[in-house]
């Protein structure tokens, strides 16, 4: 009897243990703080780029030159979790930058989005895109011999729908990006896991001819993009849209 009941004592430990664990992996204990640098890669950016035919290899290295956790100088404060990194390329002294807003409230991201195209109509000039990474995708395992990449490119998706800007302090691309959550938890649960929502720019930090930069910035974008295909990637809201 006594074993019986010291099985039972076990077995509804363990329950507990697994259920906390379960719980514990479904409401995703990361802070938004923490979250807003998803799509910064906190580190130097490294890709190689081959030429046609039989042109050598060449490497593009962007050292990291400084973060923030606060909105980019740039543009308007859009969420409270936000983060920016900036880059200086090794031999051209060309300065670029990364930006990403976190949200985890769908009208707060809607909002923020109408909220950021008026200021960038305001202050310079917007178009709409569509990025075609097909290129990237199908030179992706022909990085020259011994240089590292910082990342995988087949990750990226074959096109992305962008909203290009250009302004007297930088020129670049904005998309957005809506992460699926899990879904809700039965009625009896306190927990309930929404979708996860991104703002994310990729440009340089001075004035900038935004069509002679777009080859460049696309090859940060293919090398440093985290994509899931489960994640929904779009231009940024505008007007009644």
């Amino acid at each position: 009897m006594k074993k019986i009941l010291i099985a039972g004592i076990i077995v509804l430990i363990v329950g507990v243990i697994v259920a906390a664990f379960i719980i514990s992996a479904m409401t995703d204990p990361i802070p938004p703080k923490v979250r807003a640098g998803w799509y910064l890669p906190q580190q130097d950016i490294v890709w190689t780029t081959s030429g046609p035919d039989s042109t050598p290899s060449t490497q593009e290295h962007l050292i990291l030159a400084g973060h923030r956790d606060v909105s980019a100088p740039q543009f308007p404060t859009l969420s409270p979790y936000c983060r920016y990194e900036n880059y200086t390329h090794l031999t051209t002294n060309g300065q670029y930058m990364i930006a990403v807003w976190y949200f985890n409230d769908k009208r707060k991201f809607l909002e923020s989005q109408k909220n950021l195209v008026g200021f960038l109509e305001t202050y310079g000039k917007i178009s709409s895109v569509e990025l075609n990474f097909t290129e990237h995708i199908l030179r992706s395992g022909k990085s020259a011999p011994g240089i590292p990449d910082s990342q995988n490119r087949s990750t990226i998706p074959d096109h992305i729908k962008a909203t290009g800007y250009e302004s007297v302090n930088t020129s670049g691309y904005f998309f957005t990006v809506t992460i699926p959550g899990v879904g809700v938890l039965p009625p009896e649960s306190d927990y309930a896991i929404n979708n996860e929502y991104y703002i994310v720019y990729y440009g340089t930090t001075t004035e900038a001819n935004l069509t002679s930069q777009t080859p460049f910035l696309k090859d940060m974008i293919a090398e440093t993009c985290r994509y899931d295909p489960m994640s929904s990637v779009r231009a940024l809201l505008r007007g009644a849209e």
